[in-house]
């Protein structure tokens, strides 16, 4: 069983260990996203306020003013943490580009605006998607996830010493090379995080597989609109009176409606309003599957462990890098060495 999980582990890290290493590190810069963002561009993060002093649709009208190109704003997010602007995303009415918006709450002053979202915009997709959405390309980063669990779980059982060295396996060891005791202990004490990290992403990445409602598509009459959005926003906030608005998707299309996205002690809910009637035509409570996969969420970006829980995140998503490299310079070793069969298994059992 040894030799069959030494193979298993070393060929994991060698194929899809390789696109670990880069989802590990993107999932590190966005661990930190906003404050890496407002790093490069203060700008968008020049707040004079928190206060939301406007009126919602009078947020739009200032994003649509700086528009070009027959753009439409089809999303008002507001924000989530103090000190932070609105943003307003708008999709170019020809093609599949949008762009994104970033507005003052008290002023709605348009700070910055970022193609594609920017940087950051690009690393979500890439650590979600690797860019290629329309490619299966979630379903890849799933099947990293797996492997790099599969990696930390088989790295702990290869590691575990006898009782009688177990003490002098927690640090390095005397006489091997600085890559395996790097492996070792980098792996030992980082595979909780990395198998925490990689079975929140399982979930995440196959989220439409265990939340199919997602994409069920809510249509309105098809009447002309006339509706405005503050109207569509009250009608949504009288059904939960306590709940906190997250953010609001315009209608799109003849047949489009507003979306109200709420989010209340019991989880996060949606409601759905025809923009020519002004009637809910649909309101999704938060489910289990639901509240299971917003804890999902926030484990796997370390915000449910707070300040250290961050860092810890942050740290683990260079661990990829760190073994990816040092265990295929364990192999190469061997391989020059020329063990015979069953040398790898040799050399491991003598390096404990």
């Amino acid at each position: 069983m040894r030799g069959a999980w030494l193979q298993i582990h070393l060929w994991l890290g060698l194929t899809l260990g390789a696109l670990g290493i880069f989802i590990g590190v993107s999932g590190s810069v966005l661990v930190y996203d906003h404050v890496i963002d407002a790093w490069l561009n203060p700008q968008r993060y020049a707040v004079s306020g928190a206060r939301i002093a406007l009126a919602y649709a009078d947020y739009v009208a200032r994003a649509e003013q700086a528009l070009s190109g027959g753009a439409r704003v089809t999303n008002l997010r507001l924000p989530d943490e103090h000190g932070m602007p609105i943003v307003v995303t708008a999709r170019a009415r020809e093609g599949s580009g949008f762009q994104r918006l970033f507005i003052d709450p008290p002023t709605g002053k348009v700070l910055d605006s970022a193609a594609g979202g920017g940087f950051i915009g690009w690393i979500h997709r890439f650590h979600e998607n690797l860019t290629l959405r329309e490619y299966w390309g979630r379903e890849v980063v799933g099947l990293v996830g797996i492997a790099m669990l599969l990696s930390a779980l088989s790295g702990i059982y290869l590691w575990w010493p006898g009782r009688a060295r177990f003490r002098q396996a927690l640090g390095a060891r005397p006489g091997l090379a600085l890559s395996r005791n790097l492996h070792y202990l980098a792996g030992f004490y980082g595979s909780v995080v990395l198998a925490l990290l990689s079975f929140t992403g399982i979930w995440l990445a196959y989220v439409q597989y265990v939340q199919p409602s997602r994409s069920v598509q809510v249509q309105g009459s098809g009447a002309a609109a006339t509706l405005p959005l503050d109207a569509a926003v009250s009608a949504a906030r009288a059904l939960s009176p306590r709940a906190s608005l997250v953010s609001v998707g315009l209608p799109a299309g003849p047949r489009g409606v507003y979306r109200i996205n709420l989010r209340e002690e019991s989880g996060a809910l949606s409601v759905f309003v025809d923009p020519a009637t002004g009637a809910v035509l649909r309101r999704t409570e938060p489910t289990a599957i639901d509240r299971f996969l917003a804890l999902q969420r926030l484990v796997h970006t370390g915000a449910a462990f707070g300040p250290l829980g961050r860092i810890a995140f942050f740290a683990a998503g260079l661990l990829p890098a760190l073994l990816v490299s040092t265990g295929t310079l364990m192999w190469l070793r061997q391989r020059r060495a020329k063990k015979p069969a069953g040398g790898e298994e040799l050399a491991f059992r003598n390096a404990r």
